[in-house]
């Protein structure tokens, strides 16, 4: 509201995973799905889900906190005060500490990445670490939503995260493992590190490529129709 007024612009709030959906469903490997869901790989974890074309904030904008989902109970701490969630094992964070980075709140994803070119055995033993956890948040969003496919994105580097994609293998059975599939359960973003950029870049406009045809839905005043 401030920056609106100071700047007498229209300005438009939106989260970096709901942003990077909209990035990837325009630019990346979603432009043809019209179902799935986005992980959004950063400091912390959430999710930007399209349900049916439409991109799904929820009721208080705060849909796809994945995580703050409970995969190991009574597991590490975690900044909202519940224990054993997911963005505590799948996170640039996560990654930083599991490695002993120095100075995580500073650290870059392409320490990651060389780290990765040079087949250092600890990130080999974080991405494995990292995977169980995600195996099974993987296989609660395909229950809960049945999507064409999920895709891993965001800060997270992409050699990184072609990794950890070969290491869910073998996913959980759901719903999502049918035989006729079109498209793998899980994706790599193709749309890159500048995806979350890309999707604000087109919210002013997205709301007429992405309309909301609920709103033709709505009850109508009814006509009188005079008896004969």
């Amino acid at each position: 509201e401030d920056l609106q007024r100071q700047s007498g612009l229209q300005v438009t709030l939106e989260n970096d995973a709901n942003a990077a959906a909209i990035g990837e469903r325009l630019y990346g490997v979603a432009r043809k799905l019209s179902d799935f869901v986005y992980i959004f790989i950063g400091t912390g974890l959430g999710a930007g889900m399209f349900l049916n074309g439409h991109l799904y904030r929820g009721n208080h904008r705060n849909a796809g906190e994945i995580g703050h989902m409970t995969v190991t109970p009574n597991g590490s701490q975690c900044g909202c005060g519940n224990r054993g969630c997911l963005e505590c094992y799948v996170s640039l964070r996560a990654a930083y500490e599991f490695l002993g980075l120095p100075d995580v709140d500073h650290a870059s994803p392409l320490q990651l990445e060389e780290m990765i070119s040079k087949d250092d055995a600890r990130m080999a033993q974080w991405i494995a670490d990292a995977a169980m956890p995600l195996r099974q948040a993987i296989h609660n969003l395909e229950l809960l939503f049945d999507p064409e496919a999920i895709i891993l994105g965001g800060f997270m580097p992409l050699p990184v995260i072609e990794k950890i994609i070969a290491a869910l293998d073998p996913l959980p059975l759901s719903i999502s493992a049918y035989t006729e599939r079109s498209v793998p359960r899980v994706l790599a973003g193709a749309a890159g590190r500048d995806t979350a950029v890309l999707g604000a870049a087109a919210l002013p406009i997205f709301g007429e490529f992405n309309p909301q045809f609920d709103a033709l839905l709505k009850p109508h005043d009814r006509v009188a129709i005079p008896a004969v």
